[in-house]
């Protein structure tokens, strides 16, 4: 298939952006994990949900 560099340039710079919003997202993830696992809320969430398991 003959692809013409505009077209070529377009579909790599669409690509791009894609995988940037991609990557953006992935890390957006992995931090909201992170701050809720070190967060006192979180930590203090967990433990009440262990203290109700071991009580049965």
């Amino acid at each position: 298939m003959n692809v013409t560099p505009v077209v070529g340039a377009s579909v790599f710079i669409g690509t791009s952006i894609f995988l940037y919003i991609v990557a953006f997202v992935v890390v957006l993830i992995a931090f909201g994990y992170l701050t809720y696992r070190v967060s006192p809320k979180g930590k203090a969430r967990r433990e009440e949900r262990r203290n109700r398991n071991n009580q049965r």
